[in-house]
């Protein structure tokens, strides 16, 4: 306090007295506490393969393929200024999402701060995203090539069909009740309210394929939407009969809700 008063009359500025009880209160205002963030740096190279694999899901050798795959530039930039070796930036999102964790918990092994490591993940999400969207919403290439082994390894496991090479279904992800914006009438937590399950959520669609590859991911669309909406939206049945050369006679086995469509048989109640 002392301090602020003769800061205040060696002013020339008149200070009245709200202002100076203001300044007094900033002064002795205590700063919150923040996590502290190791001084440690990430080296994959003196990771065991082991370690790799617990971590990231994935050996050594094989991140360092994955980097060559996505073609990384060497250093990845965020908006921000954040910058990283590209094997650092995708190791600290495989690590993220490798298991359900908080950005906390990769601070203390990468030693970045809760904030940079945010944005490290969604700058790189984002990227790969827009780089290999085609893929993610189908993978033509490696399903049009293992279509006929992908069939009869299904008729093989007791199916009836010939024709089957994958199946389709819907998948909820809850979340948090949202609440209203202020000043607006809507109110989206309508939108993501399932009410079946009685729980907030948002959809995606997949396909799986018996090699346990996911060839098809869709989503998210609004949690009260039914499936058979949800995969009109997707216009996957479209997006196959366009490519009726490559999936022309095969189909996908999805849940009744699907129901049976061009490229899409189901099953029914109390079928024997």
């Amino acid at each position: 306090m002392e301090t602020v008063v003769l800061a205040a009359a060696s002013s020339s500025v008149n200070v009245g007295p709200a202002l100076l009880l203001l300044l007094a209160n900033n002064e002795h205002r205590e700063r919150p506490e923040r996590p502290i963030i190791p001084s440690n740096r990430f080296v994959l190279s003196s990771k065991s393969d082991v370690n790799c694999v617990k971590d990231f899901r994935f050996e050594r050798a094989v991140i360092y393929q994955l980097v060559e795959l996505f073609a990384l530039p060497e250093y990845v930039i965020t908006a921000h200024r954040d910058r990283l070796h590209r094997t650092e930036a995708l190791c600290i999102l495989l690590y993220r999402t490798s298991y359900p964790r908080r950005n906390y918990d990769v601070l203390t092994k990468f030693g970045r701060s809760v904030a940079a490591i945010s944005r490290i993940c969604t700058h790189l999400v984002i990227w790969l995203y827009e780089r290999f969207k085609e893929s993610i919403y189908f993978q033509k290439t490696v399903c049009s090539k293992n279509i006929r082994r992908y069939e009869q390894a299904i008729h093989d496991t007791g199916a009836p069909m010939h024709n089957v090479f994958g199946f389709i279904d819907g998948t909820k992800n809850p979340i948090c009740r949202l609440s209203p914006r202020p000043g607006h009438r809507e109110n989206l937590q309508k939108q993501v309210y399932w009410g079946h399950k009685r729980i907030h959520c948002l959809n995606y669609q997949v396909v799986v394929v018996p090699d346990g590859l996911t060839i098809h991911f869709w989503g998210p669309i609004e949690g009260k939407r039914h499936d058979i909406t949800q995969l009109s939206e997707s216009k996957l049945t479209e997006y196959l009969e366009a490519r009726e050369s490559d999936f022309g006679g095969f189909l996908l086995y999805g849940d009744p809700a699907c129901g049976v469509q061009r490229f899409i048989v189901s099953g029914f109640k109390k079928a024997q």
